[in-house]
């Protein structure tokens, strides 16, 4: 029994840590967004905050760069949008909450369902952050990141259901999301520039593509078929606010 009693005080301890850290994580990076003017201390912070990717074996650090990918854009990108020149401290506040929330609550969830929802929210928050901060940057350096989001995304939904060709189809979906980042870095409009500095149409086009593409993955992983049952409804939800967007809504231009 005395046994038991320990095991439970470990166990509260441990998760009381684990919400002190990751809490204070946020609240760090909204101090050092004050403090400083320059994004770099914040960003070494994240990475560093990732400290147990190297704390094993090297031959093992490939793979958890990889397991970590999602976290790490999410991380990465609420600190690109803290550093956005329109960036108030009430915004800076909102986004270390919703960054407390994303470390706390929404990313040990592991339910299928829920690791879908945590690759779209790393796709939202990376690619408005990539697209907002990156207007002077290098095509060719807009072009990787937009990989690896999409690699990073597609890979941490498809681990969910063991997939074989990991691999192959996280890769494939990353090239899609470089070769949108190539389009839009020359050709891109946002919509409503008061919320995170504008967010970019390639971010709600991706949004919608990633969510035809899990459907569709699903429906064939359940059916070993892909049926248009499964997949209608996002799809004519997809087909119909791209065209609202390319017919009504190409009006801001970032």
């Amino acid at each position: 029994m005395e046994l038991l009693k320990t095991v439970k005080r470990r166990t509260f301890w441990s998760e009381l840590v684990y919400y002190v850290l990751n809490i204070g994580l946020a609240a760090a990076l909204l101090v050092i967004a004050q403090a400083f003017q320059t994004p770099f201390p914040a960003l070494a912070l994240v990475v560093l905050s990732k400290w147990r990717i190297i704390a094993v074996r090297p031959r093992f650090w490939w793979a958890n760069i990889q397991a970590n990918l999602v976290d790490l854009t999410v991380g990465i990108g609420v600190v690109g949008l803290m550093y956005l020149p329109t960036s108030v401290f009430y915004f800076r506040v909102a986004l270390a909450i919703l960054y407390a929330i994303w470390l706390v609550v929404i990313k040990p969830m592991s339910k299928r369902w829920q690791v879908a929802m945590q690759s779209l929210i790393a796709i939202f928050v990376g690619v408005t952050a990539l697209m907002v901060v990156s207007y002077e940057w290098p095509v060719s350096v807009v072009v990787i990141l937009m990989f690896l989001i999409g690699y990073s995304s597609a890979r941490h939904f498809l681990h969910s259901y063991d997939e074989e060709q990991t691999v192959l189809l996280s890769a494939i979906w990353g090239l899609v999301f470089a070769e949108l980042g190539w389009l839009s870095y020359y050709w891109t409009y946002s919509y409503g520039k008061s919320l995170f500095g504008g967010v970019s149409q390639v971010t709600i086009i991706l949004l919608l593509f990633s969510l035809v593409a899990s459907k569709a993955y699903q429906s064939y992983n359940k059916h070993k078929a892909i049926r248009f049952s499964d997949i209608s409804a996002p799809v004519i939800l997809t087909i119909g606010i791209i065209l609202v967007m390319l017919v009504f809504l190409n009006s801001v231009v970032i």
